[in-house]
């Protein structure tokens, strides 16, 4: 028996990989606890985010457990206050163009007609070849840093109008290569026999298994997201002060590493905590479809 596989004997003999199911467990785990900080901690301890609560660079305290900012500020609340802005905007930015490319991917990749899918690459390739970086912060000098879209906070705006115009090439490009596989098999040629037709075939037998490729690099596109956001500030295009937002937290505590290292390192423990919990999660899903297409 591999050290990785347990077997148990019973009805079909079921195959368990631990390794897998732990890093799975573990990760989603440290996903729920922070995702559970930033829901819950704002709402049982109601202090503003942005209320002067004591004297300025206070180290962390049993009142204050991540301590005062430069201003007085409770880190703390602000950093799972901010937890809600980085982490909604990071899913809104990777859900839109997660099922728009998918969709749009999967219709290139199963038609038969050249033209259309050299057309559908040549589009995603010159979106691609762009400087997202440099898109965003385009986007940002035309709308305003400080345009305001509700419900979203000064500058998210910005930041999912150029997520938006970026993002979905990568799935439509993953969803692509994966249907232009399955487009081969027999079932697909069985229901071209059928008569079925294209968008069929495509909404009933290749989005569902072009699906978990796409969702697997959700997972981990989402974690970019936390981390893109959180280092627009220290270009001058992330969310507007005085917001709480992860990176925020971190380009003001910049100048008081030395003598107030809590402001900063605060974030990015939740962050590095909330990036553990999603890589787990990655390389779980990961091994379960590299183990599904396995003959």
């Amino acid at each position: 028996m591999a050290a990785e596989t347990a077997e148990f004997a019973g009805p079909g003999r079921v195959s368990v990989r631990r390794p897998a199911r732990i890093e799975l467990r573990i990760g989603v785990g440290l996903i729920s606890a922070v995702v559970l900080a930033c829901l819950l901690i704002p709402i049982v301890n109601s202090t503003d985010p942005n209320a002067l609560v004591a004297a300025p660079l206070q180290p962390p305290s049993g009142e204050h457990p991540f301590g005062t900012d430069s201003v007085g500020r409770d880190v703390f609340i602000r950093v799972f206050t901010a937890g809600r802005i980085d982490i909604a905007l990071a899913g809104l930015g990777v859900i839109v163009p997660l099922v728009f490319g998918t969709v749009i991917g999967t219709m290139v990749g199963a038609s038969r007609r050249r033209t259309v899918d050299a057309v559908a690459m040549r589009l995603t390739d010159g979106v691609i070849a762009f400087p997202f970086v440099i898109l965003v912060l385009v986007i940002v000098l035309i709308t305003g840093a400080g345009t305001r879209v509700w419900p979203l906070p000064a500058g998210g705006a910005s930041i999912l109008a150029a997520v938006w115009m970026v993002n979905w090439t990568i799935y439509a490009r993953l969803a692509r290569t994966r249907t232009r596989v399955l487009r081969e098999e027999d079932f697909v040629a069985a229901a071209r026999l059928l008569g079925f037709s294209h968008v069929r075939i495509v909404a009933r037998h290749l989005l569902p298994l072009v699906w978990p490729t796409t969702v697997t690099y959700a997972v981990a596109d989402a974690l970019f997201m936390v981390s893109l956001i959180a280092a627009l500030p220290f270009l001058g295009a992330g969310i507007q002060p005085p917001t709480p937002e992860w990176g925020s937290i971190m380009y003001e505590g910049r100048g008081y590493l030395g003598d107030a290292w809590w402001i900063s390192l605060s974030a990015v423990g939740v962050v590095l905590v909330l990036g553990i919990g999603v890589m787990l999660v990655v390389d779980s899903l990961a091994s379960s479809i590299r183990r599904a297409r396995l003959p």
